[in-house]
């Protein structure tokens, strides 16, 4: 299972609708093997869909997680918004020290 997040920006004054997390999960189909959804809002324009996905290697995942998030897009059910990355979250080192002490 992967952690894929898909983080989009919308037009000035756009409205992220309250309920974005279930209008998303009434798009998905059983084919796109998403275990769990999470909404995190950005404001001002900005929101990531957090995805946790089966899949059988990141480049996958990430690939389903683009593809499931421009089908969403596409539906006219989202707020109107621009896709700019899928893909794994990944830590800094640097905010954690460098593990030597």
């Amino acid at each position: 299972m992967y952690l894929v997040h898909a983080r989009f920006e919308t037009p000035p004054d756009t409205e992220i609708p309250f309920d974005l997390r279930q209008l998303s999960r009434s798009l998905l189909t059983d084919e796109d093997r998403i275990e769990h959804l999470s909404v995190h809002r950005r404001p001002p324009r900005h929101f990531v869909l957090g995805f946790y996905l089966v899949a059988g290697s990141l480049a996958e995942a990430e690939s389903r997680a683009e593809r499931v998030s421009r089908r969403l897009l596409d539906s006219g059910r989202l707020p109107s918004a621009r896709l700019l990355k899928a893909e794994a979250p990944l830590l800094r080192p640097e905010l954690f020290g460098s593990g030597t002490s």
